[in-house]
């Protein structure tokens, strides 16, 4: 009967192919005539064939199971069927399928043996005790590369601050006082007296002491019978040429600003302007000295301002490689202080100057992990920040050799994994696990930051914040620094936003973007801060950094302006990110995740086994 179908299905084919052709069999037919001098005819009705082909006929039998693309098979099923019950053949086969004996299998044949063996040798070959099968391990060696940046100086400032010191006190000093007559403002009193008035310049107590009448022209001379008075205060006495009285009175105090007076007389008989007048001219010419001389403790104000620089570092400056630079930072000119009624001024080019000094750090930055691998190997170093001509900050790219390795069996020239990383050590490199779970993974925390923005007209990806530090300067500790933190009492000056940046550097989440000056003091920039973007993981760092700027060659922007935005869709889309090295995150990927626990795994097969044999045990 299947036969008979086959048969019936390739004329109806046939039938179905020769419409299709009968295009091309015209254009054949056409083709021949003039170039063929038999058989033209034949092409050109092919009703003449009916004598040239043996058998032929236009209405054949099978003609009548093709009703067309739209009719139905003439019944073919059935009458099929009638044919098999029929047919010698169908029946032979129908007899002999329902009276030949069942086929058996023999328990003792040579493959059911070999299996039964295999089965039971099975132990053996996974612990190795099989004779057949030895332990053995296959290993293979990778290097990938990473980059890490650090601090290998750190610039560091002391001050120096001017401030005015008043010094010295108010005190009673003893020293001498003399009225020279010559020296005095002259009033010509009563009695043909002459007044000479004094102005203390400063203020005491003037005691008891001795007038001097002296005649320099003839010291030997001592006088006739005519002599001279001289007062001061309560006291006076007569004198003569080159003679000295002690002057008694009572001590008595006198201020600055105060009159003594000492008063002279020429003692004669007769002539007394004569003699007045003549006294007056030698006391003016110095011909006679008249100078009473007492003692004078004088209060005296010592007091004095002066400048005193005074410097103030954090740090051990003899171990700094010396003074890098020095700054102004507080601009110069006249400044006064007021102590005890007295003001002071005094003036300087400078009041405050930032001294910058480079000195050597042991900080590892963000490239520990890597200096303590002895499988790492250190190949470049590029310096990334200068300051005073000494580079502070450098990026390094390091080498890290990566062995994996796998235990099984080699069986009969089979090697059988018995460790279940076969994958890491087979072939001529790494499974590429690691690379295409990365990818994976910036793709997906793209479109869910996508699939989470407010903004559905700008979507961006992997969007970060802009965060600063303050630089050294003034006498403060580098709040920019990558290491220190919760050891360097110097950094404890530096707010939570510096602090946590530091932290967000160790974690290899930020991307330096520049400085700028956050205060001016004459156009001159006395206060500096580095800026930074800061993305929300390394992922976003990556791809932001190696993608947005190496690839597609957008910026970060300068310190006065970073641009720390989202890369758009259509950027996303350019990215080649077979070019990126996702190495940085690798560690991150093996230490989050997750492996569950093969006991609970166990548990819960076992339990829905349980399950299922019990479903299927129950009543139904």
């Amino acid at each position: 009967m299947k036969k008979l179908l086959f048969i019936a299905l390739c004329m109806l084919a046939g039938v179905a192919f020769a419409d299709a052709t009968n295009d091309a069999f015209n254009e054949g037919a056409s083709f021949g005539k003039g170039h063929v001098s038999q058989g033209t005819g034949s092409l050109n009705n092919p009703g003449t064939v009916t004598g040239s082909i043996p058998g032929y006929t236009t209405n054949p039998p099978e003609s009548g199971y093709y009703g067309g693309v739209q009719g139905g098979d003439g019944g073919i099923g059935n009458k099929g069927q009638t044919a098999i019950g029929s047919n010698d053949a169908g029946q032979a086969i129908i007899s002999s399928g329902t009276t030949n004996p069942v086929p058996t299998i023999d328990p003792n044949a040579p493959f059911i043996e070999y299996g039964k063996n295999t089965e039971g040798s099975a132990g053996s070959i996974m612990d190795g005790s099989g004779q057949q099968c030895t332990e053995t391990s296959v290993s293979k060696t990778t290097f990938e590369n990473y980059t890490c940046d650090r601090d290998v100086a750190v610039i560091q400032t002391c001050t120096r601050t001017a401030s005015i010191v008043v010094t010295g006190s108010t005190e009673t000093q003893n020293t001498t006082l003399e009225l020279n007559a010559q020296a005095g403002s002259l009033t010509l009193e009563a009695d043909y007296w002459l007044r000479y008035d004094f102005v203390m310049q400063e203020s005491g107590v003037i005691s008891p002491g001795t007038v001097n009448f002296s005649y320099p022209s003839q010291p030997g001379y001592h006088g006739g019978r005519l002599d001279y008075s001289v007062s001061f205060r309560s006291a006076s006495v007569r004198i003569n040429f080159n003679q000295s009285q002690a002057m008694n009175f009572a001590p008595f105090a006198v201020s600055k600003g105060d009159t003594v007076s000492l008063r002279i007389r020429s003692n004669t008989d007769g002539h007394y302007a004569t003699y007045r007048d003549s006294l007056v001219k030698n006391i003016q010419a110095a011909g006679y000295i008249v100078k009473l001389t007492v003692p004078f403790a004088v209060q005296r104000d010592t007091t004095k301002s002066s400048l005193q620089w005074n410097e103030s570092c954090n740090f051990d400056k003899s171990q700094s490689t010396g003074l890098k630079e020095t700054t102004c930072v507080d601009p110069g000119g006249d400044r006064s202080v007021t102590q005890n009624g007295k003001t002071f001024t005094e003036h300087s080019d400078c009041w405050q100057y930032s001294d910058a000094y480079a000195t050597a750090t042991n900080s590892t930055g963000n490239c520990s992990a890597l200096m303590n691998d002895r499988n790492c190997t250190r190949a470049t170093t590029a310096c990334t920040e200068m300051e005073s001509g000494v580079c502070v900050h450098q990026s390094e790219s390091w080498q890290c050799q990566k062995t994996y390795t796998s235990g099984g069996l080699l069986c009969g020239g089979d090697y059988y994994c018995k460790t279940g990383d076969c994958n890491d050590a087979n072939g001529a490199g790494d499974n590429g696990f690691d690379e295409a779970v990365a990818k994976l993974a910036g793709l997906a925390s793209a479109g869910d930051e996508v699939a989470s923005s407010q903004d559905q007209v700008n979507v961006k990806a992997f969007t970060g914040n802009t965060m600063r530090c303050r630089k050294a300067f003034a006498g403060f500790s580098n709040c920019c620094k990558d290491s220190g933190w919760g050891q360097d009492v110097g950094l404890s000056h530096c707010n939570s936003d510096e602090m946590a940046l530091g932290k967000a550097k160790a974690k290899k989440v930020t991307v330096r973007v520049g400085e700028r000056c956050d205060h001016k003091v004459l156009g001159v920039c006395v206060q500096k801060s580095q800026v930074y973007c800061v993305f929300q993981g390394k992922l976003a760092r990556i791809i932001q950094e190696q993608g947005r700027r190496d690839q597609l060659g957008v910026s970060f922007g300068s310190g006065d302006n970073p641009d720390c935005r989202g890369i758009t869709v259509p950027e996303l889309q350019n990215i080649n990110f077979d070019r990126i090295n996702f190495s940085d995150f690798y560690d991150d990927l093996m230490n989050n995740q997750k492996i569950p626990d093969t006991d609970a795994m166990v548990k819960q097969v076992k339990d829905r086994i349980a399950a299922q044999v019990n479903q299927q045990g129950g009543p139904k």
